[in-house]
């Protein structure tokens, strides 16, 4: 295992984060909220050690696969440490590591489950840098460090293999480093676009920017404790919406886009499903509630289910209604939605649409093998034909998802939580939601869970960031490194 390169990448990554962390800085210093020492003691430590790691060591052999999968959850995990640090010195979670660790990794992974009970009382600079997690995390920090890495004569290749989520990695241009920076600087012209929107409606910026933070990560970290509801403007509701739908869908059709390949994006397969799913929600989720006895008219039905199924299924996590009084068929919709999430490298969580449809076309294939033995079958999307290492790849996520999700069910339940309980914390923490239901619900919060727990869920978001394969890696290898070759 080549830990010289591992080590060094861990200081860019740390120096990305102390630099990043100036921006909320800026923000407590603007507003006088009294964290601006939290965080100057954050950026020093964080840097410190950030340079030694990236100075002390010199890598001499390029990197290998398994080592780019270790990289990248390794990370992900020294951000969320790190990150922790101006939550910890602020003393918000009275001195508890565990939660600051769970919150930050919570913003990092997009996820947007909370500890926090009272959000609003927090300091400007600290609710920025909550925020700002979630930015960082959603393009990926690795990404970024992608951009980087050939100026130190490092291969990215590896990195971006690891990180980039959906079982298919469309490489933009044939070099990575210009893949990453076209990604990130669409990344970055979203951002601009809503913010100057949000702000048209009325925010200023910094909760603009908070809610950008949010909306283009697919997070769902807000500055009220009613999250969207606070604001109570359809406007603002409609604009999220959009950009969450936008932030759904594989950045690759954004430049298809920009290129005035429009005909790709409509043409894409994945994407044809994905809008399908979300119109098709919508209209049962919005029948469901105007039939129930809330007392809602059609229009109003209509507003809360597209709002919540966009965000759903995208794995943002906003709210604008407390969806746990709706009836209980929707909230099975919105549950089965949680377990879907969004397209193939998007910023959304969850299996992925594509996996969805792959596994679909995997059982419809098998059936008609069975209904017709000597027959032969190939599995297409589209005029696309899926290769059978794709097809493995894609039941063996499907398997392991979950099975892990079982898993983290089953624990929580057995440290003695209610059944809906541990069944929406594990599927929202696994993949990257934030709320669930019953004491994790739309108006809840994370607060409640022991220690232990916490760290279980906070290696459940972990996880689901990373699509599995890459935290299990580096597990594997740290209790089996003679076993890998």
């Amino acid at each position: 295992m080549n830990w010289k390169a591992i080590l060094k990448i861990q200081g860019i990554i740390l120096i990305i984060i102390a630099v990043s962390m100036c921006l909320p800085l800026a923000f407590s210093l603007y507003y006088a909220s009294g964290d601006a020492l939290d965080l100057l003691l954050s950026i020093g430590i964080t840097l410190v050690v950030g340079l030694i790691l990236a100075i002390s060591f010199k890598p001499d052999k390029p990197l290998r696969t398994r080592e780019g999968f270790v990289i990248v959850s390794m990370g992900w995990i020294s951000a969320a440490i790190f990150g922790a640090l101006p939550f910890f010195f602020n003393g918000v979670f009275d001195g508890n590591f565990i939660d600051c660790v769970f919150e930050t990794m919570s913003g990092f992974t997009t996820t947007g489950a909370t500890v926090l009970t009272n959000i609003e009382i927090l300091p400007k600079g600290l609710l920025f840098w909550r925020s700002l997690t979630h930015w960082l995390g959603g393009m990926g920090i690795i990404l970024l460090a992608i951009i980087i890495l050939p100026v130190l004569g490092l291969s990215s290749t590896q990195l971006f293999r690891a990180e980039v989520p959906g079982p298919t990695k469309d490489k933009i241009s044939p070099k990575v480093k210009n893949t990453a920076m076209i990604l990130w600087l669409i990344y970055l012209g979203l951002t601009v676009m809503e913010t100057v929107m949000l702000m048209f409606g009325g925010m200023d910026l910094f909760t603009a920017l908070c809610h950008t933070f949010g909306t283009l990560a697919t997070g769902g970290f807000s500055t009220l404790n009613a999250s969207i509801a606070g604001f109570n403007s359809l406007y603002i509701e409609m604009v999220i919406l959009v950009f969450m739908f936008l932030a759904g869908t594989n950045f690759a059709l954004h430049f298809f886009v920009i290129q005035g390949r429009l005909g790709e994006v409509i043409k894409n397969r994945e994407w044809q499903f994905y809008v399908s799913m979300v119109v098709i929600t919508i209209m049962l989720v919005s029948l469901s509630i105007f039939k129930s006895d809330l007392g809602y008219n059609f229009g109003t039905s209509l507003r809360y289910a597209s709002f919540q199924v966009v965000s759903i299924i995208t794995t943002t996590g906003y709210v604008t209604t407390n969806f746990e009084l709706w009836p209980a068929f929707t909230k099975i919709v919105l549950v089965l939605l949680m377990f879907v999430g969004g397209c193939a490298g998007s910023t959304g969580g969850g299996m992925k649409q594509i996996r969805i449809m792959i596994g679909g076309k995997f059982v419809a294939k098998e059936i008609r093998k069975i209904t017709y033995p000597n027959a032969l079958f190939s599995l297409k999307i589209g005029k696309e034909h899926v290769k059978e290492h794709v097809m493995k790849n894609v039941i063996a996520f499907i398997i392991l998802f979950i099975g892990l999700f079982a898993i983290i069910n089953l624990f929580l339940t057995f440290r003695g939580y209610d059944m809906v309980t541990s069944f929406s914390a594990s599927i929202a923490t696994l993949s990257n939601i934030g709320p669930g239901l019953a004491r994790v619900g739309a108006i809840e919060n994370y607060a409640f869970f022991d220690n232990i727990s916490k760290v279980v869920l906070t290696f459940s978001m972990l996880l689901g960031r990373l699509e599995l394969y890459s935290v299990i890696i580096m597990v594997y290898y740290l209790f089996n490194p003679k076993k890998i070759h």
